[in-house]
């Protein structure tokens, strides 16, 4: 784990919107509006700007339930920033997960079972 890197490690369902916490300081920082994964920590991993790099906000396994149950809600990271575009995103990459060996076969039978698809 590097400095680029944030976990978010709880997320909660209040007012209508899936309210994600990752312990971050994210001054500065704006939704990039794209995801990527990684298939080797099991990980989704929404892009967050900060003027110079991108940030890495990791949805690990853990995590994917609440994604599933609550999808298509409004995402918002500590209080502070909608991730804009993430269900757009994520069901791309969902689309593209099924039946690509790629990604290897424990990430996607993970993804399978846990989105059922």
């Amino acid at each position: 784990m590097n400095n680029l890197d944030i976990y978010v490690d709880e997320i909660k369902f209040e007012e209508e919107i899936l309210k994600c916490h990752a312990d971050a300081d994210l001054t500065g920082m704006s939704a990039a509006s794209r995801m990527i994964v990684d298939s080797d920590n099991m990980s989704f991993i929404y892009l967050l700007d900060d003027g110079d790099a991108f940030r890495r906000v990791h949805f690990v396994k853990e995590t994917w339930s609440m994604l599933n149950d609550y999808r298509n809600k409004e995402i918002m990271l500590n209080g502070r920033i909608t991730l804009a575009d993430f269900w757009e995103e994520m069901d791309f990459l969902l689309d593209n997960i099924v039946d690509n060996n790629n990604y290897g076969r424990e990430f996607e039978s993970a993804v399978r079972e846990q989105f059922r698809i």
